[in-house]
Order: C-alpha cells, then sequence, then structure tokens
C-alpha cells in the first residue's frame, strides 16, 4: 500500500508543475480570486495547481479525503485525508521569486499519523520524500540533519510583521539569517543539513503555520533525525483542521536550542 501512495504522491506532484509551466506569465500567476478557505487571499497560481490535483483524483477514483489551503476539507468517504498545500510559497511564485512548492501528506487525522510526506521543488524540480520508519530521501538519496556549529550557524525565520520580538533577539546570535517564504521547503532544508533551524513566532493567530503548509515537511525533518516543537518545546501536534494555527521551531542538532530564546 505505501508503494502505491509514493507513487500516487509523485503524480500528483508532477500534475502540479505541469499545470504551473502552463501560465509562465507573472501577472496571470498573480491574479487575485477571492478568499480561500483558510481567510487568505486565492491567487490564480494556487486555484490552478489544485484544481490539477483535485481533476487527477477524480478522474483515478483515489480514495482519499483532501484538507487543502484552497477549497477546504472535502469528504470523499475515506478513511484517510491528503493533506495539500497546492503551492507553498505562492507569493513567491507569483512574484518571480524561484523558491516554491507543492507539499502533499497522506494521514487519518492529526500531525503525528502521517505516514507518507512528499515535497517538490517546483523551481528545481528535487522532491523531498519521506514514510513513517523509513528515513527522509531527496531525489533518492538518503537525508540527514547537519551537526551544529556556532560559528557557522545558519537559521530560516520567519520575518513578518507580525513577527514576535524574540525573533530580533535570536537574529542577533545567529551569523547568517535568512526568510525565504515557504515552511514546506525551509523544513526540508533543515532535514538536509543545510540549515540548522526553521523559526515561526508570530503574535497574530491567524497568520501563523497551518497543518497544510507543514504535514509533509514535519515528516521529511523527523525522519531525517530532527524535531519540530511548539512553543513550549514540545513535539507539535495539530489537528487536520484549516481554522488551527501554530507557531514553531523546527530543529536538526538539539545543541542549537541553546540559543534560542
Amino acid at each position: 500500500m505505501l508503494e502505491a501512495v509514493e507513487a500516487l504522491l509523485r503524480a500528483l506532484a508532477d500534475e502540479v508543475a505541469r499545470s504551473i509551466a502552463a501560465i509562465p506569465e507573472l501577472s496571470v500567476r498573480a491574479t487575485e480570486l477571492g478568499p480561500n478557505a483558510a481567510g487568505q487571499v486565492s491567487v490564480r497560481v494556487d486555484r490552478v495547481a489544485e484544481e490539477a490535483v483535485l481533476n487527477y483524483l477524480e478522474a483515478h477514483e483515489v480514495p482519499l479525503n483532501v484538507l487543502s489551503e484552497e477549497i477546504g476539507y472535502i469528504d470523499r468517504g475515506a478513511e484517510q485525508t491528503l493533506i495539500l498545500d497546492p503551492i507553498d510559497g505562492s507569493q513567491n511564485c507569483a512574484r518571480g521569486l524561484p523558491f516554491f512548492s507543492v507539499s502533499l501528506a497522506v494521514g487519518r487525522k492529526a500531525l503525528s499519523d502521517v505516514h507518507t510526506g512528499l515535497v517538490r521543488n517546483l523551481v528545481a524540480g528535487s522532491t523531498y520524500f519521506a514514510q513513517r520508519g523509513k528515513g527522509a530521501m531527496l531525489d533518492g538519496r538518503p537525508i540527514h540533519v547537519g551537526p551544529f556549529r556556532r560559528d557557522r550557524s545558519f537559521v530560516l525565520v520567519w520575518m513578518g510583521d507580525s513577527a514576535d520580538p524574540a525573533t530580533y533577539t535570536l537574529v542577533q546570535k545567529i551569523v547568517r539569517i535568512r526568510s525565504l517564504g515557504c515552511a514546506s521547503l525551509e523544513l526540508c532544508l533543515v532535514a538536509q543539513g543545510g540549515a540548522d533551524a526553521y523559526v515561526m513566532r508570530c503574535l497574530d493567530y491567524a497568520k501563523r503555520i497551518r497543518v497544510v503548509d507543514i504535514a509533509a515537511g514535519a515528516l521529511i525533518l523527523r525522519e531525517a533525525g530532527g524535531e519540530v516543537y511548539d512553543e513550549a518545546r514540545r513535539p507539535l501536534e495539530m489537528a487536520f483542521d484549516l481554522g488551527e494555527r501554530a507557531n514553531l521551531l523546527a530543529i536538526g542538532d538539539r545543541r542549537i536550542l541553546e540559543l534560542i530564546p
């Protein structure tokens, strides 16, 4: 069964990649279409990518429910659910910044029971993949979190207009900081040892992370030897519910926790 799930997620990622390639014009990608199920403004590139996935599921009669950033929850009478962010980093995609992905994961009710996850970098074409208990892969090669060295520290942070002041305290302790705008890929960068941590501390509850953003990336990071914590530094748990939001701390080597306030 797990082999079939892997093949499905790879096929869905291919469908999304083709749908995006068909609309290269930034002005078309960025066309605003009104609010999505998460209450945010949806742009055309989001809807096109989501429709590619939904059409594939219907055409192949795939027995999965769907929870997607755009359309919300679709009960298709299945035992398991596809957790979908059709374009994670959609503002990057719409503005011509080459860092965005499709995030796909399968589980039952919550982050803790996600058993398969895939994140496709839609610019580079690289694919991160994990199944519970089987490790994490990048284009078929095993990946692992890296060792922390303070003199080479590299941390990814969320730096929006509602960032917690603690974020700026952290910035002063780290050698290199980036804010890239695509949570799924940022988690994967920690998983492959490219970054030491990804931190999101947002004061505005409505702007915090959603399960669709991180369902796949969290599994990939955990299978690579890292962890994703909540604000109390407990393993992050989130229900399959677009209304639930969270701050997070995703790390590779636990030694970096000494620097994070």
